[in-house]
């Protein structure tokens, strides 16, 4: 009797864990983890021009299909943020460059992660370091 019981209340914490974790498609999601990090920036890290700018660039987000896609969205968004809000050995020619040669949807993860960790800390709102690691996560899942 303890074995079923114990066994039964395995499978139902494992089938609460398999509940839990989000299933993921890496192309439905690279578009979802663009606005994320769009929406994780503070509008000050901007230029002027990306508030006309910024419905446009969270569409084109919205249907990113390919690593062509995903690489001319974020290297659209790339153009839009300030000299000043990128870390040093960082720039946006170099992030363009990047985008130019993204081939997959891996390379295009890797253009969204770099231009990511090469933005300063105060480019980004508070509650971002919080979601960072889940983001992070979710970016390497692209493949």
């Amino acid at each position: 009797m303890k074995r079923m019981l114990v066994s039964l209340a395995l499978l139902s914490i494992t089938h609460l864990v398999q509940a839990q974790i989000p299933k993921m498609g890496s192309v439905a999601n690279a578009g979802q983890l663009v606005t994320q990090l769009i929406n994780a920036i503070k509008p000050n890290a901007f230029t002027s021009a990306f508030a006309g700018a910024k419905g446009g660039i969270l569409e084109q987000a919205s249907k990113i299909s390919s690593a062509a896609s995903m690489a001319s969205t974020v290297s659209s968004l790339v153009g839009y943020i300030k000299p000043g809000m990128f870390k040093t050995g960082t720039t946006a020619q170099s992030l363009l460059d990047m985008g130019a040669k993204a081939k997959t949807m891996a390379d295009g993860a890797s253009l969204l992660k770099n231009f990511e960790g090469g933005l300063k800390p105060e480019a980004f709102t508070s509650n971002w370091s919080a979601a960072r690691t889940g983001w992070l996560s979710a970016l390497n899942q692209i493949k």
